[in-house]
C-alpha cells in the first residue's frame, strides 16, 4: 500500500532538479511514490529525469505546458497514496519528512498536517527558519485565526487524499492562495509538527518578488472566498478573523506593488484594493488583529501614504526598505504624528 504520494511539477528547473529528486528517493518512508510531471520544460530537465526511471518509486510524465495548478491536479489523478504531498522542483526536503509526517497524521487522525520550514536565499547564500505559530490539533471552527497564521503554499503540508475530491487547484498565478482556505475549512482535524523539514528556495528573480497584471486575479479570488465564507456561515461566527484575512492579503499585495512592472497598474491595484476593503468591511481599520507593526499599519491603512511609499521605492530602488520609510516619514511628518 502506498502511504504517501509526493507530486512534483517540473518546469525549467534543471539546475535544482537532482537535489530535489534525491531528497525524495532517499526518504525513510518506504511506502512512497514520487510523481514527477514535466510541464513542457525546454531545458535539460527531461534528460535528468531519464536517470531516475529505473527507480520503482518514480512515476514520470511529460506534458505540454499547462501551468502549475493544472499539473498538480494531473498528479492528484495519478496518485495512489493515502496522503498527498507537494514539492516544488527547485526545493528539497529532509530525509525523515514523510515518515514523521505519516506517523503523526495516523496517530492523531488528521486530515491536514503542517510543519515548519527553512527559507533558502540563493543570492544571499543564507538560510532562515520559518515557524508556523501552531502546536495544537484544531480546525477552522475551533480557531479561525488559522486562516491568516499559516502560509498558503502546499509544500510544507500533508493532505488526506479525499480532501481533493471536492476541490482542485485553479488555473491562475495564485493557485495556492486560491485553494487553501477551502481546504482549511474542509479539514476536520489539522495538526502541526514542530520540526523544520522543507527547504524552500528564494531565487534571485523569484516570481514571489515580481508583480505584473496578473495581480488583479487576487481580487477575483477574494470575491470567491468572500462568497464562500458567507455561504458557510464563517462571516457570522468569525467576522473579525475573516475581516483580518482580507486585510492581510490586500495590504500585503498593496506593499508588493513596489515590484510592479507597470507603475500605472500599481496605482490602479492600490485604488481597487482600498475600494474592496471599504466596500466589504467599512470599519476594517479598527480590526483587533490589525495592530502589530505600527509603521506598516500607518502606511497600509492610508491610500495616500501607500501610493507615496510605492512611488519613493520605485524612484530610488532602495534595497533597504527602512530608507523608504524614513523618507516617507519626513515627507509626511505632520500627517504621520496625527496618524501615529
Amino acid at each position: 500500500m502506498i502511504k504517501v504520494s509526493v507530486i512534483v511539477p517540473v518546469y525549467n528547473t534543471s539546475k535544482y532538479l537532482e537535489k530535489c529528486i534525491d531528497s525524495l528517493i532517499n526518504q525513510t518512508l518506504k511506502e512512497i511514490e514520487i510523481i514527477v510531471i514535466n510541464d513542457g520544460s525546454t531545458d535539460t530537465s527531461d534528460t535528468i529525469m531519464q536517470k531516475y526511471l529505473s527507480n520503482k518509486k518514480i512515476k514520470y510524465y511529460k506534458r505540454t505546458n499547462h501551468g502549475i495548478g493544472e499539473t498538480r491536479n494531473f498528479g492528484i489523478k495519478k496518485a495512489n497514496g493515502e496522503y498527498l504531498a507537494f514539492v516544488d522542483s527547485d526545493d528539497y526536503v529532509d530525509t525523515n519528512t514523510y515518515l514523521d509526517a505519516y506517523n503523526y497524521v495516523k496517530k492523531n487522525n488528521l486530515d491536514l498536517l503542517i510543519w515548519n520550514y527553512y527559507q533558502v536565499y540563493e543570492d544571499k547564500n543564507n538560510i532562515q527558519k520559518i515557524d508556523i505559530p501552531y502546536n495544537n490539533i484544531t480546525n477552522m471552527k475551533k480557531d479561525s485565526t488559522l486562516l491568516f497564521n499559516i502560509n498558503y503554499a502546499p509544500w510544507n503540508k500533508l493532505f488526506k487524499k479525499e480532501i481533493f475530491n471536492k476541490y482542485k487547484f485553479p488555473k491562475c498565478k495564485y493557485e495556492d492562495f486560491a485553494i487553501l482556505p477551502y481546504i482549511l475549512c474542509e479539514a476536520n482535524n489539522i495538526g502541526k509538527l514542530n520540526n523544520y523539514y522543507n527547504y524552500y528556495l528564494i531565487r534571485g528573480k523569484s516570481e514571489t518578488t515580481t508583480v505584473d497584471k496578473k495581480i488583479f486575479d487576487i481580487l477575483d479570488i477574494l470575491d470567491k472566498h468572500y462568497c464562500y465564507f458567507v455561504q458557510e456561515g464563517y462571516l457570522k461566527t468569525s467576522y473579525e478573523e475573516i475581516e483580518y484575512y482580507f486585510i492581510k492579503i490586500l495590504t500585503m499585495y498593496i506593499i508588493k506593488q513596489k515590484y510592479q512592472i507597470n507603475y500605472k497598474d500599481a496605482i490602479h491595484f492600490i485604488n481597487n484594493a482600498y475600494d474592496y476593503l471599504n466596500n466589504h468591511f467599512p470599519n476594517w481599520r479598527k480590526n483587533k488583529y490589525y495592530q502589530k507593526n505600527k509603521i506598516k499599519k500607518i502606511i497600509e491603512c492610508n491610500k495616500i501614504l501607500s501610493k507615496s511609499y510605492i512611488t519613493i521605492y520605485r524612484i530610488f530602488r532602495w534595497k533597504n526598505e527602512k530608507n523608504t520609510i524614513y523618507l516617507l516619514q519626513f515627507r509626511y511628518r505632520r500627517y504621520w504624528k496625527i496618524l501615529g
